[in-house]
């Protein structure tokens, strides 16, 4: 993981951790309930506008993500935690070349 994406996950008060077995960084981020079949929570990397050039504006809003459009499964899953980041974001904070999922948290629960 790059110090710019360390930077950002501490500018939005994130932490994460790394498993090597797995090769694998998990990102805690805390979600909120949406039409009771989703959750929603603030990407950490995706801005709502970009510049021409590919970098986010300075004062640009983080972008919403919204998981589990099909409700949760008989176990109280909402399903597989795939990061839904934009190509754009991607290809700016290097997020190509590691391997990394968001583990949803909300209230007392974690998803």
């Amino acid at each position: 993981m790059n110090d710019k994406i360390k930077e950002q996950l501490f500018k939005n008060n994130l932490i994460y951790t790394y498993d090597a077995s797995h090769n694998l960084y998990t990102i805690p981020v805390p979600v909120k309930r949406w039409n009771n079949n989703q959750l929603m929570f603030q990407c950490p990397f995706c801005f709502e506008k970009w510049k021409k050039n590919g970098t986010p504006y300075m004062n640009g809003i983080l972008r919403s993500h919204f998981h589990g459009d099909a409700g949760m499964d008989p176990d109280g899953n909402f399903g597989t935690r795939v990061p839904h980041c934009l190509p754009v974001a991607k290809s700016y904070w290097n997020l190509e070349n590691i391997k990394y999922e968001f583990k949803l948290i909300g209230g007392n629960l974690i998803f």
